[in-house]
């Protein structure tokens, strides 16, 4: 009598974690959540009263209210952000390829933010510095998912 065992993770993709979160799935989930909770505060208090911000700083973007930017945090940041520790949350497959993605665009969202509005505040290298993070966990999550697979 043989008896053979089935992996209780897919391997059909070299890009795919395993289904044990671990420290670096951990530590991700918890940035993700920080971040996107951050920014959905963030954009409900631009799309507010634009955080007491002066207007002035829009002088480059294409209004002449913080609403939109606001909606833009809110859809490119906070969304992303969120969507990402869901499927981290779930221990989805594709959850390290998430994280990659989003920190990546966390800090394109931060170098876009700096070459546009031309204002430096002091979270802006911070956040940036999340987002590498966020991405450099994601890339070991995988990269040990492959390792042990």
């Amino acid at each position: 009598m043989t008896m053979t065992t089935t992996s209780t993770r897919t391997r059909s993709g070299r890009w795919e974690v395993a289904r044990a979160r671990g420290w670096e799935g951990t530590t991700l989930l918890g940035l993700l959540l920080f971040v996107g909770v951050g920014a959905v505060y963030g954009a409900f208090g631009l799309m507010a009263n634009g955080l007491g911000m002066p207007l002035e700083w829009l002088s480059r973007l294409p209004v002449d209210t913080w609403t939109w930017p606001g909606v833009a945090l809110l859809m490119t940041v906070a969304v992303p952000q969120l969507v990402a520790a869901w499927l981290v949350w779930r221990h989805d497959t594709w959850a390290g390829v998430a994280g990659v993605v989003v920190g990546a665009a966390l800090v394109l969202w931060i170098v876009v933010q700096l070459a546009v509005l031309q204002r430096y505040f002091f979270l802006q290298p911070v956040i940036a510095g999340i987002g590498l993070v966020e991405a450099s966990l994601g890339f070991v999550w995988i990269r040990r998912s492959r390792d042990e697979g």
